[in-house]
């Protein structure tokens, strides 16, 4: 009878609207008031508690900072430059700088939503000057901004091993092969589309090396902080809320220096050369570095505004995590105190599924799901209540996890309820109206059409490689078994 109503009530509640941490949390006060004589209601707060003081969970809100500092400093753009000139050569042209771009910035940002907003912001312009298919390119995007929940440092993978409780670091190196695997199968799949159907992208020039190295050399800085941070936690110096820490610490200088380099090296030199002689290297630099008046001030200003938007996005967004995650921990209690965690599993187990079977089995559940159901919460209330199955059944929770974050990133981008297609389609909007504007051309109007048949190549590519990992786990097991050792 509990099994009956909880997961009717949770079908209508998400099928109402309602938001996923007042659905979670509405459920699991019905459910212990009404199925349990024990006063449950006297655990909210030792849950609120428990689950707002894990120390791993620390770092999802260090790391959304991390990638909301580099987002709104120009690191972004920079960035997306520099991988442009290496990339362009290719059949395909600068859609591959989309995927590279995500895969890179995901490695800073760790959040989906975070990576796709920032590229296709700086993308979206480009691609409508040269000509590019349109619906390719958006769907590159979308689907390029889902690597942020796979390749490290992941908060998708911070809250399934939380939920599993199994170790950050190693599904950190279960994700990486993959990740990136994804991301070259990605560009793969442009360069083949781009063979048979060439007028989807026109053929760019090529860049001099002069370009590209010195686009490279202004990246490197954003290359040492991802190595630092990623390298303490494999090497086990660090904790993931830790090397997260020192992530934000030196994404912070970057974005200081991006914003006030000119105007701190101008004062610097003015400093240094004080009142003497107006002649060599340091007066050389100094006109190129000109003191401006109020320019520092100015600087100033603008470093302080973005702290500020950056600070407030990343506690909206750890906000909206942390509380989901509360009533997810809140309603995994209620299901084990009433048995259902345990009749799930037994029945599961019933079956006489082999551990393949069943993740299967679990992978055309989890598709079909995604298709109306939230990514995170699709993650958080359904991962607690399988667990127990998939160690009965000798599912390694590791290889699971990689495969369970794809689906989620299919989730992310599979129509209707996908929420990336939902920030692409908004930033593509906006992207509109300011070139018309600029232009004084009337404004094109496209439609969340042209994103959902964007995204399909792309989906199928990520099916393609969740049928290599069920094939062969060791893509994702190897490099965990070969630096924590096998298990």
């Amino acid at each position: 009878m509990a099994i009956t109503a909880a997961f009717l009530m949770m079908g209508g509640f998400f099928m109402v609207g309602l938001y996923v941490a007042g659905a979670l949390g509405v459920l699991s006060l019905v459910l212990m008031s009404v199925f349990s004589d024990a006063p449950l209601w006297n655990i909210m707060g030792n849950k609120a508690w428990e689950t707002n003081t894990n120390f791993i969970l620390i770092a999802i809100p260090l790391f959304l900072l991390m990638g909301e500092l580099m987002l709104r400093s120009g690191l972004g753009e920079r960035m997306y430059g520099a991988l442009s000139r290496w990339l362009s050569f290719l059949p395909g042209g600068l859609i591959h700088t989309n995927i590279a771009s995500c895969a890179v910035f995901a490695a800073c940002s760790g959040s989906s939503v975070a990576t796709s907003a920032t590229i296709s912001r700086v993308a979206l312009p480009t691609f409508r000057q040269r000509g590019y298919n349109e619906r390719l390119v958006i769907g590159s995007l979308a689907a390029g901004g889902t690597l942020g929940i796979l390749i490290p440092p992941s908060i998708g993978l911070i809250v399934y091993g939380v939920l599993v409780e199994e170790s950050i670091g190693r599904l950190y190196l279960a994700g990486f092969i993959p990740g990136f695997l994804l991301a070259a199968m990605m560009m793969a799949m442009i360069v083949g589309t781009a063979l048979v159907f060439p007028g989807i992208a026109p053929k760019e020039q090529g860049t001099s090396w002069r370009l590209k190295l010195s686009g490279s050399i202004q990246i490197v800085p954003i290359g040492i902080i991802i190595m630092v941070v990623l390298g303490s936690i494999y090497a086990g110096w660090a904790t993931p809320t830790e090397a997260a820490a020192f992530g934000v610490s030196g994404a912070l200088v970057l974005a200081l220096i991006n914003n006030s380099g000119p105007s701190v090296v101008g004062w610097l030199l003015q400093k240094m050369n004080g009142s003497g002689s107006q002649t060599g290297l340091i007066a050389t630099l100094q006109e190129k570095y000109p003191v401006v008046e109020g320019q520092m001030r100015q600087s100033m200003m603008v470093n302080f505004d973005m702290i500020k938007d950056a600070v407030l996005s990343t506690v909206r967004t750890s906000s909206m995590i942390m509380l989901i995650i509360v009533s997810a921990f809140t309603l995994s209690f209620a299901f084990a105190r009433l048995g259902i965690s345990h009749d799930i599993s037994q029945w599961i187990i019933g079956m006489n599924l082999s551990g393949t079977e069943l993740v299967i089995v679990l992978v055309i559940f989890y598709l079909l799901l995604g298709t109306f159901m939230e990514s995170f919460a699709m993650l958080v209330t359904t991962v607690p209540i399988l667990a127990p199955a998939l160690v009965a059944t000798g599912v390694d929770l590791v290889w699971f996890g990689i495969i369970m974050v794809i689906l989620v990133e299919a989730a992310l981008i599979s129509p209707p309820e996908g929420i990336n297609l939902y920030v692409l389609h908004g930033v593509r909007r906006d992207v509109e109206a300011e070139m018309a504007e600029a232009s004084g051309a009337m404004e094109r109007v496209g439609t969340i059409t042209d994103v959902y048949i964007g995204v399909l190549p792309f989906m199928a590519v990520m099916a393609a490689i969740i049928v290599l990992l069920i094939i062969f786990p060791q893509i994702a097991l190897w490099l965990p078994d070969l630096v924590k050792g096998a298990r």
